[in-house]
């Protein structure tokens, strides 16, 4: 009885309405940072991403649904699989990027973005791994799986989870990188294709090691190529 009452109080508080009204607080939190602040790219993804998008779920998942991590995809059952999984895919997004690349300056040349190009390239990995893991954990981990619980519905679950995940990114194109004609068209192809792709890999995993290294190398990618 007391096992059947925690999955009760847990369903109730990750209905339908919970999710959204969840999605939207932390949209308009990220919304009003990116607008009225303008610290580097290393302070976005090192502290104010964390406090925004993984405190709020950590805090949800374990204090109101009461659920361990596993839920959102914090496992590291079948690691290497999954990590060689993940590499392959992520050479797709690679090629993606060295063709766009070719395309908008006739060669094949690295065009840092203004805000990462002062760091190094082991500099740059790694806060793309940390932007990868905290908009995977908030996208795949918590929005798409939530969804999904709800439904039933895999592909509604896919496509509202990754025009959610689109959502976030609108601040930082209106505030700082400044995308347009085919780079801005691909910035939006790449993310639609990175979310739908990352949620079904979850959906099959159950892990967000595959989700977290395509997002990462995605990252990479636009930071270096686009």
């Amino acid at each position: 009885m007391q096992k059947k009452a925690v999955q009760t109080k847990s369903t109730k508080h990750t209905s339908a309405e919970w999710i959204f009204q969840f999605w939207a607080w932390q949209l308009l939190f990220w919304a009003l940072y990116r607008y009225f602040f303008k610290f580097p790219e290393s302070t976005d993804e090192f502290i104010f991403k964390p406090l925004v998008f993984v405190i709020p779920v950590l805090w949800y998942v374990l204090k109101k649904e009461r659920r361990s991590l596993t839920s959102i995809g914090l496992t590291t059952h079948e690691l290497w699989k999954n990590i060689l999984i993940g590499l392959g895919v992520s050479a797709i997004f690679i090629g993606e990027g060295i063709m766009a690349n070719i395309y908008k300056h006739g060669s094949l040349g690295l065009q840092p973005l203004a805000s990462v190009a002062s760091y190094s390239i082991p500099f740059i990995f790694v806060l793309s791994f940390a932007t990868a893991f905290t908009e995977e954990l908030l996208s795949r981990g918590f929005l798409f799986s939530r969804l999904y619980e709800q439904t039933k519905k895999i592909w509604y679950a896919v496509i509202v989870s990754t025009l959610m995940f689109m959502a976030f990114h609108i601040p930082i194109l209106a505030t700082s990188l400044k995308f347009q004609g085919p780079t801005l068209i691909l910035f939006f192809w790449t993310t639609l294709s990175l979310g739908v792709i990352n949620s079904i890999f979850y959906f099959q995993t159950k892990s967000l090691i595959v989700p977290i290294l395509v997002h990462l190398f995605w990252n990479i990618t636009v930071a270096i190529l686009l």
